[in-house]
């Protein structure tokens, strides 16, 4: 089975999660398949497309290909999972941050006010 049988199968699968699918331009050279037509085929890449607001923005994407009666037969796929465990990991790192100032900040205030009440009020 060729490169293009297998994207031929795979594209529409991948525009389908697409904000727009008419916009959709796949890198060939950013795209790797690696498998046979007897365990199926592991596409991976990258996806540029229109956003919500006319920009064009890169994607990443994964399918899983299995060959049916000659034919490939996307199985699974998904769109931005990489980016999108990049943006959790993001926002985990600054809640925790923003969580650690907020308390060192306020231990640093309280004892600030301590010392100022105790020294000027009395």
């Amino acid at each position: 089975m060729t490169n293009e049988e297998i994207m031929k199968a795979v594209k529409p699968a991948i525009c389908s999660q697409l904000k727009s699918p008419a916009s959709a331009q796949f890198p060939v050279d950013e795209i790797t398949i690696t498998g046979d037509e007897w365990n199926g085929y592991h596409v991976e890449g990258y996806v540029d497309s229109q956003n919500g607001y006319g920009a064009m923005m890169r994607n990443d994407f994964t399918a899983e290909v299995q060959v049916s009666n000659g034919a490939p037969v996307v199985t699974s796929h998904s769109v931005g999972k990489k980016a999108n465990a990049a943006r959790k990991w993001e926002f985990g790192y600054n809640y925790l941050t923003i969580a650690l100032f907020t308390i060192i900040g306020g231990a640093i205030l309280y004892f600030l006010n301590s010392a100022f009440v105790d020294a000027f009020m009395g």
